[in-house]
Order: structure tokens, then sequence, then C-alpha cells
């Protein structure tokens, strides 16, 4: 069987003690100490527990957070979609354009920006060229 709504509570406030001690430069036996618990390797076992889930409720409020964007930039792009197709208003379908952009980035979906290696080459041997260049003319 599970730990009580009590238990539950009362090891969550011990994490928050101990992640709180840890942040303020506490070593983990103090903390194990203060905190109760009964070893310094549990009380980093908690305090790793504590963090692992803030991680998680911090991801799921970006998710959230997220999904509100998106509806936001698809209402925009319905309210826009008629005119931009309909009436070929211009500035409507750069709206709608800049709606498709923004919901691409939201999703992770945009292409990733590509470099050209070679002209990247072309490029530091170009600067290496006016180094050199530059050197000869003070005489070095």
């Amino acid at each position: 069987m599970g730990a009580s709504k009590a238990q539950r509570a009362t090891a969550a406030k011990k994490r928050a003690q101990a992640t709180s001690l840890r942040v303020a430069g506490v070593d983990w036996a103090t903390i194990a100490d203060r905190v109760g618990y009964a070893s310094a390797g549990a009380a980093c076992a908690a305090v790793g527990e504590a963090l692992k889930a803030n991680l998680r409720e911090q991801e799921q409020s970006v998710d959230e957070l997220r999904a509100v964007g998106l509806a936001k930039i698809n209402r925009l792009q319905a309210a826009f979609w008629p005119a931009a197709i309909q009436d070929k208003d211009v500035r409507a379908a750069k709206i709608v354009l800049e709606c498709i952009k923004q919901e691409a980035r939201l999703q992770g979906t945009e292409a990733p920006t590509r470099v050209n290696v070679e002209a990247q080459r072309l490029v530091d041997e170009i600067l290496a060229v006016m180094a050199d260049d530059d050197g000869a003319e003070d005489g070095s």
C-alpha cells in the first residue's frame, strides 16, 4: 500500500528543506542530520528526486505554454486565411505565412540553418591571405 497523503506531504517538505540547504552550500552529512535522513546518501537521493520533480513540472509548464501559443497562432491564422486565399489579400497572406513560421518554430519542425562548409573555407583562406599581405606590407 502507498504512502498516505500526510506522509507524502512530510517527505516533500523534507526534500524541500534538504534542497534549500544544499543550495546554501551545506554538505550532505549535515543536511541528513538537520533534516532527519538516515545518511548523507539518503539526503543526496532526496535532493536528486526533488530536482527531477522540479524539472518535470517545468517541462509540463513549458508544454502547456507552447499549447496556448499554438492555439493563439492557429486562431490568428484561421482569421486571416479566407482573406489570404479567397480575396488574395497580400497583407493577410503575409500574416498567414508568419503564423506558419511561428507554428513551425514552436513545434520544432522548422528546417535547420545550413552552413556551406566550402564557403566558410574560402572566407578563412581569404582572411589568411589578407593577414599575410598585411604582414608583408609592414615589413614583417
